[in-house]
């Protein structure tokens, strides 16, 4: 296909009992002149004869294979090794996208030029959880162009910023210009790649819609126990922004950034304090570390 509009990048997982209706959310948008890379992580379930019925039925989804589980980082990393469209949207295997989606964020964007635009999301399950998460971030917003900076410094007075890559529809020309890539065998892989997305934007947008219906399930990372993997991953990433803040030279941006670092380790001691007080005391020295380096 020529004159590629989208390419979306699905890492899939184990995931056969919601990868139909996933897909199929992306293969029936109203935008047509997409590209589907699935990237099919090592799965061990029935995933893999499900990708291949549907790139039989549909010359748009390219199934790539990794022989074992390498996790989403690198998933993703070798999908947009070979996208080639105007602009670039990750999905979830579980998950279930509006189908205009692509085809209004691929017109505003076009029009107006930007760097990425951003949207909502509302959650669903199919578990009991008492997990209450907010992907609401457009609220209140004035329609118009923003540089990433200042929406950026709104969201986070508002508290409304959100890491989640799946919010995002973005210029490829833009991932590439900045050498975009995930950090791989890590959780919490989106923060750091989305933080510079704001940080280094000069064009942005947002849709005020629910284009993105997020599924909690048994066995996702989200509804997965917390762990002491996960609280160091945490701290890594918020690490891993600390150094890009101290390697910036616009001092507004730096004030931006280290706000954020200090939301983050806000959010990564109230996890610990659900582990023991032994994870506390181990890592507290780490967070006052970061927690300076935000000031």
């Amino acid at each position: 296909m020529e004159n590629i509009k989208v390419s979306v990048i699905i890492p899939v997982y184990n995931t056969e009992k919601y990868l139909e209706e996933a897909i199929n959310s992306v293969v029936n948008q109203t935008l047509k002149e997409i590209e589907i890379i699935v990237v099919n992580d090592g799965s061990t379930d029935n995933s893999a004869t499900i990708l291949e019925d549907f790139a039989k039925k549909d010359s748009r989804v390219k199934v790539l294979t990794l022989e074992k589980n390498s996790g989403q980082s690198v998933a993703r990393n070798v999908g947009m090794e070979i996208m080639k469209g105007e602009y670039l949207y990750f999905f979830d295997s579980d998950d279930v996208l509006e189908s205009d989606c692509l085809e209004l964020c691929y017109e505003k964007s076009k029009a107006e030029n930007l760097d990425f635009l951003f949207f909502d999301a509302l959650t669903f399950y199919d578990v009991e959880s008492d997990l209450k998460l907010n992907y609401q971030q457009t609220t209140g917003l004035e329609p118009k162009v923003y540089t990433g900076a200042e929406i950026l410094r709104i969201l986070l007075k508002k508290k409304l910023h959100k890491d989640t890559l799946w919010l995002n529809f973005i210029k490829t020309s833009y991932v590439k210009r900045l050498k975009l890539s995930f950090i791989p065998h890590i959780c919490y892989e989106d923060a750091p790649f989305v933080i510079r997305l704001y940080a280094e934007a000069t064009r942005v947008n947002f849709i005020g819609r629910n284009f993105f219906h997020r599924r909690i399930r048994e066995n996702s990372i989200m509804s997965s126990k917390l762990s002491k993997k996960n609280i160091d991953d945490l701290l890594f990433v918020v690490n891993e922004i600390a150094k890009y803040k101290n390697a910036v030279s616009d001092s507004e941006l730096r004030r931006l950034l280290g706000m954020k670092i200090r939301i983050m380790l806000i959010s990564v001691t109230k996890k610990m304090l659900k582990i023991n007080v032994k994870t506390i005391v181990a890592r507290m020295p780490q967070v006052v570390k970061l927690y300076v380096c935000s000031l």
